[in-house]
């Protein structure tokens, strides 16, 4: 092979060795394209859990009635039970007089309608005589119709008592069901979390602090007077209220300031402004007593109530300037969002 032949199949193994290396480069993700997809694998795993966040509400709210529910039929229970315990109480009154009764006309005998008549010393005498002894077989009449009624009144007591036990195990059983229901979504969701690489879940916690400093930066403006929010809470108004309890857990069926889920923080700072609501967000949006009226997002006010979802399973506190408090989800805080960030909101109601 002359020297000419040499160095063109010394180029052509260059080159052959150039395209491979680039054919394997490209085979190879960038470490751009690694990121887009670790942040598009971040964004799928927030969409899921966004739906199952939605599911775990709907249980909750689902929950949170059962509970009421039962409070309600204890309540019942226990006032069927007082009633019933005063009517057996007059019940032994009226037989114990009952029983004196017989045991006299026995004893006695029965009052002789001829001794009664006897010795009659006028008209008016035997008129005065005539009465006593139509009162005494009224008595003895009213005496025997008290009682039955009575026994009777016990009898639907007995039944309304026996109705109510069965309604409070139904609601028993209906309450432990939503919590199993429950504790299945929360496993799910937090399988779901545990199944991420790594690097996704770096991303997603990440995310998570940029949130939380977000969050402080909007509490210190909106406090501040800072900034171009319009957000100016009085003292003493539920918004104000509402705000004292930013940064307290989420706690499905919690409505203390040791965890709040989204209509117990609701439940909890109306109650401590002398508003008993309804316990969940649906009940307080139907609002059945009518204790508000409803109001437009246009006409929205501070303290007023805004409700999400269809069905309803989401409520939060309006505080001005399209922003409002709520207990959003679990792992998550009370806290302040913008009402663009939720695109079911469902309407909203004035209490105050």
């Amino acid at each position: 092979m002359n020297r000419k032949m040499r160095l063109l199949v010394a180029n052509l193994l260059v080159l052959m060795l150039l395209a491979g290396i680039m054919s394997s480069a490209s085979a190879e993700p960038t470490y751009v394209e690694q990121i887009n997809e670790k942040q598009n694998e971040m964004q799928k795993v927030q969409e899921e859990l966004e739906i199952l966040d939605r599911d775990l509400e709907i249980i909750v709210e689902e929950y949170n009635f059962a509970r009421v529910e039962l409070q309600k039929t204890q309540e019942k229970l226990r006032n069927t039970r007082i009633n019933l315990s005063s009517a057996v109480s007059k019940l032994e009154g009226q037989k114990n007089v009952l029983n004196q009764r017989i045991s006299n006309i026995y004893k006695n005998g029965e009052i002789s309608f001829l001794e009664i008549l006897l010795d009659i010393k006028d008209f008016n005498d035997f008129l005065v005589r005539l009465d006593f002894l139509r009162r005494i077989g009224e008595q003895d009449a009213d005496l025997v119709y008290k009682f039955q009624r009575n026994k009777e009144a016990i009898e639907t007591i007995e039944a309304e008592l026996e109705k109510l036990q069965s309604e409070q195990v139904l609601s028993k059983e209906k309450i432990e069901s939503k919590k199993k229901e429950i504790e299945r979504t929360l496993n799910v969701r937090n399988n779901r979390l545990a199944s991420l690489s790594e690097e996704t879940k770096e991303l997603i916690r990440k995310e998570n602090e940029r949130k939380a400093q977000e969050q402080a930066r909007l509490i210190e403006r909106i406090r501040g007077g800072l900034g171009n929010i319009n957000v100016h809470v009085e003292p003493g108004t539920v918004a104000a209220t509402a705000l004292l309890y930013l940064g307290v857990p989420y706690v499905w069926g919690g409505e203390t300031p040791n965890g709040f889920d989204c209509s117990g923080l609701v439940y909890y700072v109306f109650k401590k402004h002398g508003i008993n609501l309804y316990r969940t967000s649906k009940e307080q949006f139907v609002d059945r007593l009518n204790l508000g009226s409803p109001v437009s997002k246009e006409n929205l006010r501070p303290g007023d109530l805004v409700f999400f979802g269809s069905p309803i399973h989401h409520v939060g506190i309006y505080i001005g300037d399209g922003y409002f408090v709520h207990a959003p989800r679990t792992g998550d805080v009370v806290r302040i969002t913008p009402l663009s960030d939720r695109g079911d909101y469902a309407g909203a109601r004035r209490y105050i």
